[in-house]
């Protein structure tokens, strides 16, 4: 066969090339920023599908292009290469576009194009838009549970647990009336009762509607043990394992927003006798000569008539309160604890002697009883524009009778 000859037949044939003209295998950056980022079917699917500058990724497989071009705002794929792990690579061709949130790809087998390049692929793709921080709709109170702008935590002085969002991004649908995040990465530090400091990493989704939070959180895939490996039966793994998803459980839960609105509430101080309380815009102080609260002002609520208040009057404003113990307890009132601990333990008031130190359990109790001495809610009712009732709870609050709250209030 003539030199002429090969080279004709030669060029009639796919992939028969020329020393000078092999096809190459190097990456080329051909996609866009616009379509670039991280897309996934469900928040399962962390950390999902990441469409780079020269290609796709997914976990153990990888898209790689090799020639193309841009036609209009669309990829023209003409040649890549797909490998997954421990599998034989395959080239595709096609074309890579974004509408909106979605991710459109039509990927085939370049030696069947009838076949489509990857199943996996031919998914309904969203993007998943990264954030430095949680939104600030979703930031505030709702309950003892505080979201900030990098996590959450329990706002407890007892309870030491804090939650770091270290990779977070918005799903689909979220707009200026609902937010729904994929924590994809997330670090717990949680206090045991003996004080010693675990830590945890979990994924999970954060959902807020109509003022409602829902979380869901799980251990990261990457760091559950292969069922039925030799890493999976051991006894110290498996503890850790589930100790980690007891962790990432705890923050499962759904709860409503707490607002607070200073409109229906004293402007100025109020005073009834000794007793008086001021509120200002996050802080209430129950103040007496015997007894002083401060404490944080977490909720407002309208309420309808409660127990103790006859059906025919109006409800009033309710203040929730965070949990703090008292700044200030008179003397006479630690004799009250006393008495009040004395008889609830069964003993005998009558017996107790000045100077003498309680008994251990009573002294206990005393400490027990101070420390969650202040209320956990007041009530304000306006029976006039300068005139008030309050409710104070729980009603442990009324029982051991520090401070008399149920007269009437007005300003000085």
């Amino acid at each position: 066969m003539s030199a002429l000859v090969f080279a004709s037949s030669c060029a009639a044939l796919l992939g028969c090339k020329s020393g000078d003209e092999q096809l190459s295998t190097a990456a080329v950056e051909l996609i866009p920023s616009e379509i670039q980022g991280i897309y996934g079917r469900t928040p399962a699917d962390a950390p999902g599908l990441v469409v780079t500058a020269s290609g796709i990724e997914l976990p153990q497989m990888k898209l790689t292009i090799h020639a193309g071009k841009m036609e209009g705002s669309t990829v023209r794929v003409e040649r890549a290469t797909l490998k997954w792990d421990k599998l034989d690579a395959k080239t595709c061709n096609g074309t890579i576009s974004r509408q909106g949130d979605r991710l459109l790809m039509t990927l085939y087998d370049s030696e069947n194009t009838e076949a489509k390049c990857e199943s996996v692929l031919d998914a309904a793709w969203s993007r998943w838009e990264s954030l430095d921080e949680l939104p600030v709709a979703i930031q505030g109170r709702y309950g003892a549970l505080l979201i900030e702008a990098q996590g959450m935590r329990l706002d407890l002085d007892w309870a030491h647990a804090q939650f770091r969002a270290t990779t977070i991004r918005e799903l689909p649908g979220s707009n200026d009336e609902r937010t729904e995040l994929l924590i994809a990465d997330a670090k717990i530090s949680d206090e045991d009762a003996d004080g010693v400091e675990h830590e945890f990493e979990c994924s999970g989704t954060m959902t807020l509607a109509e003022g409602r939070l829902t979380t869901d959180f799980w251990v990261p895939a990457r760091l559950v043990p292969e069922p039925g490996s030799e890493r999976a039966q051991d006894p110290a793994v498996q503890a850790q394992h589930s100790a980690n998803e007891t962790a990432c459980d705890n923050w499962d839960g759904s709860a409503n927003k707490w607002e607070v609105s200073l409109d229906r509430l004293p402007k100025q101080p109020i005073a009834s006798g000794p007793l008086s309380l001021s509120i200002s815009g996050d802080q209430v102080v129950l103040d007496s000569p015997d007894l002083r609260c401060e404490q944080a002002l977490w909720r407002t609520e309208s309420v309808e008539a409660r127990a103790g208040w006859t059906a025919n009057q109006a409800g009033g404003e309710r203040m929730t309160l965070a949990k703090a113990a008292p700044t200030r307890v008179s003397d006479d009132c630690k004799l009250k604890l006393r008495i009040w601990c004395e008889t609830h333990e069964g003993g005998d008031p009558a017996t107790i002697a000045a100077g003498d130190e309680p008994v251990e359990h009573i002294a206990a109790c005393m400490d027990f009883t101070q420390h969650d001495l202040c209320p956990a809610s007041i009530t304000v009712r306006a029976i006039s524009d300068v005139r008030y009732k309050v409710n104070v709870e729980p009603p442990s609050f009324n029982a051991i009778a520090c401070v008399d709250p149920t007269g009437e209030f007005s300003p000085p």
